[in-house]
């Protein structure tokens, strides 16, 4: 069995198409980080470029208001010189609060400038009824006040580096419970689309982009086509195994375990990438950055159709990223698990490689439409199930971590299942 296992793993590294496969996509992270890296600069030098012309502004209104002065001494006009004066001095004072915002954001400061924020957004929560944030007519809700403010509150104590976003103004923490329409929703997501320029945020900005269920795809797509190609293979083929006292059962073990292992580290490895790319720019980070976790909603007493988000009422709380990657690590193997022995059991029945990648796309795609607690598609969005949006969403807290690994184990191993008989009829 061990030889047997050993014999398949080294067949798949002598595949040129494998190496190939697997370059490309190391090359594909790589750019991928370093491209999210210049666009987290870019919006850097633009805030500070908006600050400058805010500061310059001022300026220039102060200049006016000095001339104006001049002249409305010389006229005698002692109402007109008191207001001018007034507007002087809150012209410089702007400018001072601009300046050291400015400097404080070249210089990453981030305790200062939130040190600023923090006592605005308390006061804005704790009169939210009669003091109100928004765009246009469009108002802020208090969920998304309540998270941004402890959000914040705990990146300052934590001294962690944050994402970057496209605003000067208040960093907002965007939820589900935000309700924008029109200008005003692309406005809201322009300012509140986040990029992380550390190692350990760029990897969580990655998972809640789906980054594993598609890494975990092309690791099938280069892994798991070892049944397929032997049966595509004239010369050889599975006949080659059965002149030999090789066990049917223990050839499809072989196989399968071989593609899996490789399609896990693969998984593991296109993770650790990015980390080490961040070694020549911002490192690593902190485990420490604060991760917002939905607590849900309560589910209407009468009819579900009429469950409502409550965004002043539903809670919430922050864990540590440390305990969030280690959630999403532990969800993403079962979640090979699953996906690889669907992957697997398609390339017994459709041999070619890329329509069965396409194949396996479409149907977690559309199993992904209907999120149920046993329905094992809900849990590929790892981000959305470790976070409870798809639970508050859903208004079931039955998706959960928990429920999602006995899920997809045990639905994988249906599959599992399901291969080895298809694999078995191949062979007679």
């Amino acid at each position: 069995m061990r030889r047997l296992f050993l014999f398949e793993g080294k067949k798949v590294l002598k595949k040129k198409t494998t190496w190939a496969a697997f370059f490309l996509t190391i090359a594909a992270v790589i750019g991928l980080y370093f491209f999210n890296y210049s666009l987290a600069k870019s919006i850097q030098q633009g805030n500070r470029a908006r600050l400058e012309y805010i500061i310059e502004t001022f300026q220039k209104w102060t200049k006016d208001a000095e001339v104006e002065k001049k002249e409305a001494k010389k006229e005698g006009s002692r109402k007109k010189v008191k207001s001018l004066t007034d507007d002087i001095k809150r012209n410089q004072k702007s400018i001072s609060k601009y300046t050291s915002q400015k400097e404080n954001y070249i210089n990453e400061d981030w305790h200062k400038l939130y040190k600023e924020q923090i006592p605005d957004l308390q006061y804005w929560i704790d009169n939210f009824d009669s003091y109100s944030r928004g765009y246009d007519d469009q108002i802020i809700n208090n969920f998304t006040g309540r998270a941004t403010l402890e959000e914040i509150l705990l990146i300052d104590k934590n001294d962690v580096t944050p994402f970057i976003q496209n605003s000067i103004y208040t960093p907002y923490l965007p939820t589900i419970y935000d309700e924008f329409t029109g200008t005003v929703k692309e406005e809201w997501g322009q300012e509140t689309k986040r990029y992380g320029t550390t190692g350990l945020t760029y990897i969580y900005q990655l998972i809640q982009h789906l980054y594993i269920p598609i890494l975990i795809l092309i690791g099938c797509f280069i892994f798991a086509n070892n049944v397929s190609s032997d049966i595509s293979n004239k010369k050889k083929g599975l006949n080659f195994y059965f002149v030999l006292p090789i066990h049917k059962k223990k050839l499809f073990i072989a196989k399968y375990l071989s593609g899996f292992i490789y399609t896990l580290g693969f998984v593991v490895f296109m993770l650790l990438v990015p980390l080490l790319c961040s070694l020549f720019t911002k490192g690593l980070g902190s485990f420490k950055y604060p991760v917002l976790i939905y607590e849900g909603s309560e589910p209407n007493p009468f009819n579900s159709e009429y469950n409502t988000l409550d965004p002043l009422k539903d809670q919430f709380h922050f864990i540590n990223l440390s305990s969030y990657l280690l959630q999403a690590l532990l969800l993403s193997i079962v979640l090979v698990i699953f996906l690889y022995s669907i992957y697997y059991v398609l390339s017994l029945f459709v041999r070619n490689p890329i329509v069965t990648a396409i194949l396996v796309g479409i149907i977690t795609f559309l199993g992904m439409k209907y999120p149920a607690a046993y329905n094992p598609f809900t849990y590929v969005d790892i981000h959305k199930v470790l976070n409870g949006e798809t639970a508050t969403l859903a208004f079931n807290p039955a998706i959960d971590l928990q429920n999602g690994i006995f899920v997809l184990l045990g639905v994988g191993c249906l599959m599992i299942l399901l291969g080895y008989i298809r694999f078995s009829k191949l062979s007679n």
